[in-house]
């Protein structure tokens, strides 16, 4: 598989829930941006706006989607309310796998997925049962790389005891912390690579929030403790000096952190979501200074 640009377009707000105001042809405009940069890597699940992230993101494409690298996840279940949030299971059973896989492939309109990740892991179905299942899959020509995301070192082992691992995906930035040493010493011997999300941390990295920011009940940061009372003081005050570490480094505190991940042991690309043209040239510029 080609190898992956730095920067991974990140289509969470392409579902059009959770990330606040979403302008779907904002985002359009800014898939093409990403080709025309050189962004060649896509990340997505079966979960964001329950399908509608991959089909968005599939349209949006065109003949593109079989010159990219697209990365989905599976192993969530969902069922819609009338309330404003489905109900989401997590289901990495061999059926639920097999089906997520083929109703992915459906929405993308692909014959084999480029990457697919366990969304999160489920304690209620053995990690063995789930990697077998995957590995049946990619003998089938349905997925080419598998991978894993939030798994903890222990799960990971398993993991990799029962198939081969190729990308492993974690949250990673400047407040909450690097790779734990365990899992990155996991990826190292087995020579998995670490696709990094959250690098900006919901957005506090970019250094544009402050104490008079709030958030719509559509935007996930509205539920977020971190984006609440003291704590989101707290986290400002962190911004504050980070942001002076960022100028010794002729940064601005977007680009310092982003960076700052890519120099992590094993990380190849990391994950920002994106909801317009001027995002993407901003986060790309990053990688550039």
């Amino acid at each position: 598989m080609k190898s992956l640009s730095s920067i991974c377009f990140g289509c969470e707000p392409l579902g059009g829930t959770d990330s606040g105001v979403v302008d779907l042809d904002e985002i359009k405009k800014a898939i093409h941006k990403a080709l025309d940069l050189g962004v060649n890597f896509f990340d997505t699940a079966g979960v964001y706006g329950l399908g509608l992230s991959e089909e968005r993101l599939s349209k949006i494409l065109g003949r593109h989607r079989h010159e990219v690298v697209i990365a989905t996840k599976g192993g969530l279940s969902w069922k819609k309310s009338n309330s404003i949030r489905s109900v989401i299971n997590k289901d990495s059973s061999p059926a639920a796998i097999r089906r997520d896989v083929e109703s992915s492939l459906s929405r993308l309109r692909l014959e084999c997925l480029p990457i697919f990740f366990i969304h999160w892991p489920d304690i209620n179905t053995p990690i063995e049962d789930t990697f077998i299942e995957l590995l049946k899959m990619q003998k089938e020509g349905k997925i080419n790389s598998i991978g894993c995301s939030n798994f903890s070192a222990d799960q990971l082992k398993t993991a990799c005891s029962s198939s081969q691992v190729d990308y492993v995906q974690l949250p990673v930035n400047l407040i909450s912390g690097g790779i734990d040493d365990e899992v990155s010493s996991i990826c190292a011997n087995n020579k998995i690579k670490v696709i990094a999300y959250n690098v900006l941390e919901n957005g506090l990295l970019t250094g544009k929030l402050d104490k008079n920011s709030s958030f719509p009940q559509s935007d996930r940061r509205s539920r977020l403790p971190l984006f609440k009372g003291n704590e989101f003081i707290n986290a400002l005050d962190i911004v504050e000096k980070l942001k002076i570490k960022a100028i010794e480094k002729n940064y601005n505190l977007l680009q310092y952190s982003i960076n700052w991940a890519l120099m992590q042991k094993n990380i190849s690309s990391v994950i920002i979501g994106i909801k317009n043209t001027y995002q993407i040239e901003e986060n790309w510029s990053a990688i550039l200074n």
